[in-house]
């Protein structure tokens, strides 16, 4: 056996010098066939600079001026080895990475091998919102579950003809993506394939880039977006929600501004803006207090920015949504995972108290007035 692993790279020379350091100390420890492909997609300038770092570690060389998911593909096509790896360039691997996956594939059924992806580095506030919310949980699987349908591509391996039996990743959001790490796990596994988890199997992964604030606020916009491309693709896969805290808040906003304008009174404009700070607080306190987020009463501040950032995904969904003029998938959600329904109901039973709560204290004021 022997692994290729497939690096997709734009910028980042530094982080990638860091990785294929980490992969050279790691093919020490394995006697299989290591490849490695880095794709490149960086401006003319950086590329030299990327090229040189490759060749100083062995590693094969190519420039493709495209997203990400093309990236991947390309890798795949030229890849020698049966079993491929995907590493993201801001990552370092463990140096026993190789021996980890490799012993995955003992039986045909296994199509894949999930590992973990620890995140390292210093801590911001950014940092310590952003674990506070559902994305950093599929980086994680493979400490408690034995398979999954999907895993990020910060650490996943594939047998090389069950990619090209599904045909590679299909671009979803270029040239970034979002969800297409999803997609694929969902072709394989429908295929009756199983992609298993290997806790030992690690990746490290820097906290700098996931903890600049522009950069998460266009990420989370995407995933919000990647999402109804997701629903779209996997109907199936998809469940009716509780309405959105930014739908109630849209809906709100259109009937108060009518209101204000029979009334011909501009103070009920606000109403919708006040109620959406207080429904969120309501929500975020009544999860901590029923453990749907860990933490406690410190951690409310961190919560309520992260469930500030929560309307933000819901806006990229909604916005796809009207953008494709595709309205029936407004009030509903994707499935990423098995037990995600289960956690959703609580959150449901949350949100309906909380919209029930904040709309009763609206009407009384509209009495009073």
């Amino acid at each position: 056996m022997g692994v290729s692993v497939i690096i997709p790279v734009k910028g980042r020379a530094n982080y990638l010098e860091n990785l294929l350091k980490s992969i050279a100390e790691a093919k020490r420890y394995t006697l299989d066939q290591i490849e490695i492909i880095v794709v490149d997609s960086s401006d003319k300038k950086t590329c030299s600079e990327i090229e040189a770092i490759c060749n100083k570690f062995g590693a094969s060389y190519h420039h493709l001026q495209k997203g990400v998911s093309d990236a991947r593909n390309y890798g795949i096509r030229i890849a020698k080895c049966p079993i491929i790896l995907f590493v993201d360039s801001d990552c370092e691997v463990d140096r026993n990475i190789f021996n980890e996956h490799l012993k995955c594939y003992q039986t045909e059924e296994i199509g894949g091998c999930a590992g973990v992806t620890e995140f390292v580095g210093k801590r911001t506030w950014l940092w310590n919102v952003i674990e506070k919310m559902p994305f950093l949980q599929p980086f994680q699987w493979a400490k408690w579950k034995s398979h999954v349908t999907w895993a990020p591509c910060t650490n996943i391996s594939f047998r090389k003809d069950v990619l090209e039996r599904v045909n590679g990743f299909q671009s979803i959001l270029p040239p970034k993506e979002s969800g297409e790490d999803v997609d694929l796990g969902y072709r394989i596994t429908s295929l009756g394939y199983k992609i298993c988890c290997n806790s030992n199997a690690k990746v490290y992964h820097t906290h700098e880039t996931w903890s600049k604030l522009s950069q998460f606020i266009e990420r989370t916009f995407r995933f919000g977006r990647g999402e109804y491309h997701l629903m779209k693709k996997h109907p199936e896969n998809t469940f009716l929600d509780i309405p959105k805290n930014s739908f109630m808040f849209i809906a709100l906003a259109v009937c108060f501004v009518c209101y204000a304008f029979i009334k011909s009174n501009l103070l009920y404009v606000i109403i919708p803006f006040v109620w959406l700070p207080i429904v969120i607080l309501v929500q975020s306190v009544l999860a901590l207090k029923q453990s749907l987020i860990n933490g406690d009463r410190h951690d409310i501040g961190y919560v309520y920015v992260s469930s500030l950032f929560e309307i933000l995904f819901e806006l990229g969904t909604i916005v796809e949504c009207l953008r494709k003029r595709d309205l029936k998938f407004l009030f509903r959600r994707f499935i990423y995972a098995e037990d995600q329904l289960f956690g959703r109901w609580y959150w449901g039973i949350i949100k309906m108290w909380s919209f029930i709560i904040t709309l009763f204290i609206i009407f009384l004021f509209l009495i009073i007035r």
